[in-house]
C-alpha cells in the first residue's frame, strides 16, 4: 500500500521535468544550427591560399656547353696592341732652304711612277744663292719605308734635287746621291714620290716669284 502511493505521487514531478528538457530542446536546436552555420563561414574568410614559385631546373650540360659558346662569339676578342713602325726622318737643314710650315704626315699607297728629268728646267731654273728669298716649304710628307728594307734593317740616306717653280710645286725630282753606295736602288722610288706631294712658297727675285733648284735630303733610319 505505501510504495503504491509513493509512485503515483511521483508522475506529475516527472512530467514536469520532461517538459521542461524537451521545451529546452527545441529551443537549443536553433540555436546550434545558426552556431554551426557561422563556424564555416569565420572559416571561409579567415582561408588564405599561398602559391608557391618553383625555380626552373638547371640547364643540362649540353645546353650549358652551347650557352657559353654563344657568349663566347658575342665578345670580341682583344686585339695585340699596334705598335708604331718607324718612320725615315726628313732632314731639311743644310739644303739651301729657308724653314716654313712643316708638317709630318705619313702618306699609304704611293703611286709608282716613271719620272723623267728634263736639263732645260735646270738650265732656266735659279740656284737657292741667286735668288732674294729662298723656297719655303709649306706642306711636307714622310718617304714610306720599303717593307722588305724595313724587315732586314737596311738604312740609307738619298739626296733628292728637283726644281721649285713659280707656283710652289715641285718638278722633275731626281737622285742627287745615295748613301751608302749598298743601297743604291731601296730607297730611291720612295723618296721620288714622296716629294711629288710637297707644297713649297716659292722662290722670290726682284719681288716676282721664280723656279729655284732645291735640294732634299730624306733619312731612312728603323731606329727613329
Amino acid at each position: 500500500m505505501d510504495i503504491r502511493t509513493n509512485s503515483v505521487s511521483s508522475l506529475p514531478a516527472s512530467f514536469m521535468v520532461a517538459s521542461i528538457a524537451t521545451a529546452l530542446l527545441f529551443i537549443s536546436i536553433p540555436l546550434l544550427t545558426k552556431i554551426s552555420t557561422i563556424q564555416p563561414e569565420k572559416e571561409k574568410a579567415t582561408h588564405v591560399v599561398i602559391s608557391s614559385y618553383k625555380p626552373p631546373p638547371p640547364p643540362e650540360p649540353e645546353q650549358e656547353q652551347r650557352l657559353e659558346e654563344i657568349r663566347k662569339q658575342a665578345t670580341p676578342e682583344k686585339l695585340p696592341p699596334k705598335h708604331p713602325m718607324p718612320q725615315p726622318r726628313l732632314n731639311i737643314a743644310n739644303n739651301g732652304l729657308t724653314p716654313g710650315t712643316i708638317g709630318t704626315i705619313p702618306i699609304n699607297n704611293l703611286l709608282k711612277q716613271d719620272i723623267k728629268v728634263n736639263d732645260s728646267i735646270y738650265a732656266a731654273a735659279y740656284d737657292s744663292n741667286e735668288v732674294d728669298q729662298q723656297p719655303s716649304p709649306l706642306r711636307t710628307f714622310q718617304p714610306k719605308y720599303p717593307f722588305e728594307a724595313q724587315q732586314k734593317g737596311i738604312e740609307g740616306t738619298i739626296l733628292v734635287r728637283f726644281v721649285v717653280d713659280s707656283a710652289g710645286m715641285p718638278r722633275e725630282p731626281e737622285i742627287y746621291r745615295v748613301e751608302p753606295k749598298e743601297v743604291e736602288g731601296v730607297f730611291e722610288e720612295a723618296a721620288l714620290a714622296c716629294i711629288m706631294k710637297f707644297k713649297f712658297r716659292p722662290a722670290m727675285k726682284g719681288g716676282k716669284p721664280v723656279d729655284c733648284v732645291v735640294r732634299i735630303p730624306f733619312t731612312f733610319s728603323v731606329t727613329e
